[in-house]
């Protein structure tokens, strides 16, 4: 059974992290044979959508409509990828990864640690930089709960690093006609970051009087309209009234460009370096780029380049292969403060004027020898950072068992070596805190009490007839599933506890954690619990009762999914049973019957050990204000009352036999009545 992942991320962005989005979505899709893939796409800032023909395009439309239609009929996830920044990271899934370009700084803001701490069980980022950042950002905090001091707090949740892979691309040429033959290169998105005003000022000075050096500047403040265009135009020329009288060229290009143009760019035979002096970067796509292509970097050994702009020498020791830029590492500008991501108290690279220019005079005065070393470092990242390799490493990295079944069944061979089936159960529910996918844990449930009986308490009024003590002891000695507040009796002895949204509470397992399961129509999760499954329609017509089609929604069948039943012993409970494998089930307090005296009386509620009372389950529940909610109800007794029969049929035919505990319960004689 595959596992369906949700990604949610800015998937068709044309973005820094659209692209990152799309390295993922390219990892994942090399595991299909185990993962069924489902797209959120959100929106990235300004930034505009990629528009191209392609098989990737088509396939990220009809996943993106595939996940909408899944996510209306509240279809669930094993689990999550969320590609965006720690703020927005969510809990979605059983298990969430985050997946982070990280940060450029020397800090990571508390909201990003909390966000992560809270919401993701992992954070994949992008580089070793803003791994260390991650990690090492510290602060002294005030504990929420007790007020006390907690120094040195930070990020608990474990962090990988996985690095771009390689993509190659035909050259398409750019319409570009170049009056000159000692060109640079300049691809950022306009912004504090990126440092462009001294990337173009400074080269403008120090080519002033070079009418055959060039600068080619692709950039955009926010989007690809013309306006955009006007604009960042406006400001290049503003910039460039600084230096009068110059002779160099300054090129500028405005708008979406492919992997072949860029390509096309990165390989022109008059071009010299690529130059980047933003002032830190998660990885620095464009450079990464350039290198693989074979360009020169004119750029600082800081941040996260570092990855791959390194190649060992003959003794073993990584040296960047760059043409290089020395910097000062300095608070961020106020400018580029954003409370919640940048840190105004966080530090970043800012390249000295002087050495930039020197290096600009290098680029061309030992062009041979940047290019051999140009040519070594394509070398070496053509070798080590493949599609194939990186791919393989990402879905690694996720931390989810894709080939769940060897090390799933040497689990359950452990537990079932456990006689007692209590200790069996207890055994069980600790071994399922951790797992992190619902498949895993149903296919460690399945048959794990084959043979066994058990008891399962129902919320009817006559739960309480049964003398405490006795009903314990008997309890304590086999399996037991309590529905809902029945558990609030027997908290101690219940090994399996099923609830849904329906006169919901909370409920405090510090006695004894059973296993928790919830059925329910509400798209969140209501409290604490190992399985989650959505009933998707109340639709008395297409319920599991009128269809009668009990085989289709076992728990093997539909890890996420119930029947509307209707009532939670039907869309849950009795396939539960079916799930472990139990050959008897008795039930207690299942009486299925309307009693005349009205709502007050159809459950235990208000009696001993209830911390539900009988006035707040009549003010809240609908059917005592309600005629038509009573009319509901009524034929709601009415089908599940006639397919009784037919469920102990289907239980029996599947190896569980069916008895009642109820003086109440008004099913056929076939099935068995017990005396407690």
């Amino acid at each position: 059974m595959r596992k369906k992942i949700l990604v949610k991320a800015p998937a068709l962005s044309r973005s820094g992290y659209g692209e990152q989005a799309r390295f993922a979505l390219r990892a994942l899709r090399t595991r299909e044979d185990a993962l069924d893939i489902y797209i959120v796409n959100i929106p990235w800032g300004n930034t505009g959508l990629i528009v191209e023909e392609s098989e990737e395009r088509t396939w990220l439309d009809q996943t993106i409509l595939k996940t909408q239609i899944y996510v209306q009929n509240q279809g669930a996830f094993d689990l999550s990828l969320q590609i965006t920044i720690p703020n927005e990271f969510e809990k979605i899934a059983p298990y969430n990864v985050g997946y982070t370009a990280g940060i450029e700084t020397t800090k990571v803001a508390p909201q990003w640690i909390e966000k992560s701490n809270l919401m993701v069980d992992k954070i994949i980022t992008i580089s070793e930089h803003s791994k260390k950042v991650f990690e090492n950002s510290k602060y002294d905090v005030a504990n929420k709960e007790t007020g006390e001091e907690v120094k040195g707090w930070g990020l608990q949740v474990p962090v990988e690093v996985v690095n771009y892979a390689v993509r190659d691309a035909e050259p398409e040429e750019v319409d570009i006609k170049f009056s000159t033959t000692k060109n640079f290169l300049a691809i950022s998105q306009w912004g504090p970051r990126k440092n462009l005003e001294n990337t173009i000022v400074w080269f403008a000075q120090e080519f002033k009087d070079d009418p055959d050096a060039g600068l080619v500047v692709k950039t955009s403040t926010a989007c690809d309209s013309l306006r955009d265009q006007m604009f960042t135009e406006n400001r290049i020329r503003g910039l460039l009234k600084n230096v009068p009288d110059r002779k160099c060229k300054v090129y500028f290009v405005h708008g979406e460009l492919s992997t072949g143009q860029l390509t096309w760019l990165y390989r022109h035979p008059t071009m010299h370096a690529l130059i980047n002096l933003a002032h830190g970067e998660g990885y620095g796509l464009p450079l990464f780029e350039a290198a693989y292509n074979g360009l020169p970097l004119l750029t600082m050994a800081w941040s996260g380049q570092l990855d791959y702009v390194c190649r060992p020498n003959k003794q073993g020791k990584n040296f960047p292969r760059i043409i290089k830029v020395d910097y000062d590492i300095q608070p961020i500008q106020k400018a580029a403060v954003w409370e919640g991501v940048l840190q105004a108290d966080s530090m970043w690279a800012y390249a000295k004027e002087t050495s930039y220019k020197r290096a600009l005079r290098a680029a061309i005065d030992k062009k041979k020898h940047y290019k051999q070393e140009a040519l070594g470092l394509q070398k070496h990242i053509l070798q080590n950072f493949t599609e194939e390799k990186k791919y393989a490493q990402f879905v690694d990295s996720l931390g989810a068992t894709l080939e769940a079944d060897a090390s799933i069944a040497t689990l359950k061979q452990d537990l079932l070596a456990i006689e007692n089936p209590k200790e069996r159960a207890a055994a069980a529910v600790e071994t399922l805190q951790n797992l992190s996918l619902q498949t895993e844990k149903l296919e460690l449930l399945k048959d794990l009490f084959k043979g066994e009986s058990c008891y399962v308490l129902s919320c009817g009024p006559t739960l309480t007839e049964h003398d405490d003590t006795k009903l314990t002891t008997l309890l304590g000695d086999t399996l037991t599933v309590s529905i809902k507040q029945a558990y609030d009796l027997f908290p101690e002895v219940t090994d399996f506890h099923v609830y849904n949204c329906a006169n919901y509470k909370n409920y405090d397992y510090s006695k004894k954690r059973p296993m928790v399961m919830e059925a329910s129509t509400t798209p969140f999760k209501l409290g604490e619990c190992d399985l989650k499954f959505f009933i998707r329609e109340r639709n008395f017509d297409n319920s599991v009762s009128e269809k009668k089609n009990f085989g289709d929604w076992t728990l093997d069948t539909q890890s996420v999914l119930r029947p509307y039943g209707p009532g939670i012993m039907y869309e849950g409970v009795f396939y539960l049973l079916q799930h472990l494998g139990v050959s008897e089930a008795t039930t207690i307090g299942w009486d299925n019957k309307l009693l005349p005296d009205g709502a007050d009386q159809q459950h235990f509620y208000d009696k001993k050990g209830s911390e539900y009372n009988k006035a707040d389950f009549i003010h809240s529940n609908e059917v005592a204000a309600n005629e038509a909610a009573v009319e509901t109800l009524s034929h709601e007794e009415k089908i599940t009352l006639a397919v009784v029969d037919d469920w102990y049929d289907w239980l029996k035919a599947e190896g569980c036999e069916l008895k009642i505990a109820s003086r109440l319960n008004p099913a056929s004689k076939k099935i068995a009545r017990v005396e407690l």
